[in-house]
């Protein structure tokens, strides 16, 4: 799943697709995409946002995810979950944003982050939240930053447990989300198993760990333990499956009979734009969870 720079770099990859004709646009073919959750400010990113719902109605989904609930122009939680109700789709997690809190002068910040956060997630129906904030600071040593966002983590902690949600420490990578503290499959699994929370688990996005670690499977399995949610994107250019190097068929049999059964989020950008394409290319890999 959020950060202004990894949004900006996102946006970039994007800039430039072709228009949508929503006027002419028809259903994809029925697919099976009940294992999927369709991330709408990864997709249909040439329409407003509150289009995209429909668009992923059309094309067949029933599950989403997104970046951030306040988005301006009156747009909150509230409609995002009226938009999504009217569309049949359910919500499964979100993104907000997070304060750099690997310094512990922002801890406040973080607490009043995540009391709103708690507040959206019970409009929205979900019960987990992407959560990174995990950003390089200036003058500060990294064992200084890795003990600030550990104790942020464990202040937080009781919070979430009491109100029922997971926060999802997404790690990110070296090549192109430079300046954060964590990156990888090892950092974010020795923090958050150093926190010790049911509520704080961590989100393995295979297009991260490619950059960084590689060897998928066995990683994944590694640390299942510490797993709460899973996204995919191939590698290089973040589009759908089978546009790069990663076998998204043999890597998703592979994380279902480690026991994986949550969704799977697609926080990619489909190839110019094409979100038909993109869904026939999901739609073979996973039989649902």
């Amino acid at each position: 799943m959020v950060h202004l720079s990894r949004r900006k770099a996102l946006a970039a990859a994007v800039a430039g697709a072709a228009a949508v004709n929503l006027s002419g646009a028809r259903a994809a073919p029925a697919a099976n995409l009940s294992g999927y959750a369709v991330n709408l400010d990864t997709w249909y990113r040439d329409v407003p946002f509150e289009q995209r719902f429909a668009l992923a109605k059309q094309g067949g989904f029933k599950f989403m995810e997104f970046w951030r609930a306040a988005r301006g122009n009156g747009v909150d939680a509230a409609v995002i979950r009226r938009l999504a109700d009217e569309n049949g789709l359910t919500i499964i997690q979100y993104a907000p944003d997070a304060p750099w809190f690997s310094d512990p002068a922002r801890h406040g910040e973080l607490v009043k982050m995540i009391e709103t956060t708690i507040a959206d997630a019970r409009i929205l129906g979900c019960t987990q939240f992407t959560l990174t904030g995990h950003h390089n600071v200036e003058g500060m040593t990294r064992e200084a930053m890795i003990a600030g966002y550990t104790t942020g983590l464990m202040r937080i902690a009781p919070m979430l447990e009491s109100a029922g949600i997971t926060a999802l420490v997404e790690p990110f990578n070296t090549v192109n989300h430079l300046n954060h503290l964590l990156n990888g499959s090892r950092p974010g699994y020795a923090m958050v198993k150093s926190v010790n929370s049911p509520r704080i688990k961590m989100l393995w996005d295979f297009y991260h760990m490619q950059l960084e670690d590689g060897d998928l499977i066995q990683k994944f399995k590694a640390g299942f333990d510490l797993l709460g949610y899973v996204q995919i994107g191939d590698v290089p250019g973040r589009h759908e499956p089978g546009t790069g190097e990663v076998n998204h068929a043999n890597l998703i049999h592979a994380i279902r009979a480690i026991g994986y059964k949550g969704k799977i989020g697609l926080e990619f950008m489909p190839l110019n734009d094409n979100w038909r394409q993109a869904v026939k290319a999901v739609a073979g890999l996973d039989t649902g969870a």
